[in-house]
């Protein structure tokens, strides 16, 4: 990824520029455009623009524009400059989505299907497994989703660097749902970087710590070399990371108002920006992000994927931080990333939803021969049924449900008793699998 190029600063002698091109409605639509759209001066240079505007005067009216509604952050970037940011209106729609969505997305319409309760934990360690997954695939993790959710759902040993990533990030998910009412510490973000990293660093002391002067990075594009951005220097971290750690817990007074959702982005952009650690910053910074959302009241990011929505557009998430950080350190940009990442996976959640209803209401079905089966069980009888020859244990029944270990092997054996899995032997556990008249028995083919 190259560097984006650095845009002409608004020097005092484009002020009068940039007013005389607002105060014209044929150059105003476009302006506004511009930043409603939120482009990059790389971005603004490749748009076509009305006649008789030439590019640095729109730019000027862009950035006079933005700097009129700039709201002021504690982060100053290496040579002492704060950071901002301001909510162009797609920004607020977002918020605005994402806060309805909040109190009425998770529903199911009720009569014979399970409520949402039944169903919510199964929902809940799915989504966490799919965060897991996607938040080290972010970072190199090279596994397919089926791997990883086998790995997960076994509890199977890792057998690499990228499966133990896996695993890290989905104990350290758990760990922050328990740990949402805390407020942050310096401690509790050395415990989240050691939790994230675990088995996974050439310098095991690496972990738990900020990086040392002898560690000292900087970012790099992986084809030339070429340096992308280098963080504050070490000798900086800590008190930086003191800031960060008074900003997140900070009670705003009604004047200095920041909603939740755009908090828990500004604090995953500064803790990357700083990059206190020697690895898992990327990681610990969308922890940080997730953490946030729970803390603020925020149920339903326990269901979202964000870092999946993230990894969709990778090269938009990395080009976003260059843009804040070569603009004038305007975070906008990584803002609006994080914000469109958030509609989306509310977005993925609702279909999500909407599919797991449907297939509840087959299941309502289909198993009307076998009665008082529990929605547990139901699921676990489609599943076997789609992976023809997959076996299931005690233990993955209990992990991919989010029950007790006494309630997975309560359905599984009445299961068994109603002749709809057999059982046998994978060493010293017992497995599970669908029996082989299972398809016949409900009356529909098997699934291939």
């Amino acid at each position: 990824m190259r560097l984006p190029r650095r845009a002409p600063p608004l020097e005092p002698a484009r002020i009068t520029d940039a007013l005389r091109v607002l105060a014209k409605p044929e150059y105003r639509a476009f302006i506004t455009r511009a930043n409603s759209e939120y482009f990059h001066w790389d971005e603004l240079r490749a748009r076509p623009r009305p006649q008789g505007l030439s590019l640095e005067s729109a730019w000027a009216a862009v950035k006079m524009a933005r700097l009129t509604e700039r709201r002021t952050l504690p982060l100053r970037d290496a040579k002492g400059r704060h950071f901002g940011y301001w909510l162009p209106p797609k920004a607020l729609a977002t918020l605005h989505d994402v806060d309805r969505w909040g109190g009425s997305t998770l529903a199911f319409d009720g009569g014979a299907l399970p409520s949402l309760e039944a169903v919510r934990e199964q929902v809940v360690v799915s989504s966490l497994m799919e965060e897991a997954i996607a938040t080290s695939q972010i970072e190199g993790a090279a596994t397919t989703r089926r791997v990883a959710k086998e790995l997960l759902r076994t509890n199977r040993k890792a057998r690499d660097r990228s499966e133990q990533m896996i695993v890290n990030s989905y104990e350290t998910i758990q760990f922050l749902r328990a740990e949402k009412e805390r407020e942050l510490s310096l401690d509790m973000l050395f415990e989240i970087q050691a939790r994230m990293t675990r088995d996974t660093l050439d310098d095991p002391t690496g972990a738990g710590r900020f990086r040392t002067e002898k560690d000292d990075i900087a970012i790099v594009d992986v084809r030339d070399g070429s340096v992308l951005f280098t963080p504050p220097p070490a000798k900086l971290v800590r008190a930086r990371m003191e800031q960060l750690v008074a900003f997140a817990n900070a009670e705003a007074k009604a004047d200095e108002f920041i909603h939740p959702l755009v908090k828990a982005s500004v604090l995953h952009f500064w803790l990357a920006y700083e990059h206190p650690f020697v690895d898992g910053n990327g990681r610990t910074a969308r922890a940080l992000f997730y953490w946030f959302m729970l803390k603020s009241g925020y149920w339903l990011f326990e269901f979202l994927t964000v870092s999946r929505a993230i990894m969709k557009s990778r090269s938009a998430y990395y080009r976003a931080f260059l843009y804040s950080e070569h603009d004038d350190e305007d975070m906008t940009y990584s803002l609006l990333f994080q914000l469109e990442a958030t509609r989306r996976a509310v977005g993925e959640l609702r279909e999500h939803l909407q599919k797991t209803q449907d297939e509840q209401r087959e299941l309502v079905r289909t198993l009307r021969a076998v009665p008082d089966l529990n929605h547990r069980q139901r699921s676990l009888v489609d599943h076997v049924l789609r992976h023809p020859g997959e076996t299931v244990t005690f233990l993955s029944h209990q992990r991919t449900q989010g029950i007790t270990y006494v309630t997975a092997r309560t359905d599984l054996l009445e299961l068994v008793e109603r002749g709809l899995l057999d059982e046998t032997r994978q060493g010293k556990q017992r497995a599970f699998y669908a029996a082989a008249d299972l398809a016949a028995k409900l009356g529909r083919p098997a699934r291939r």
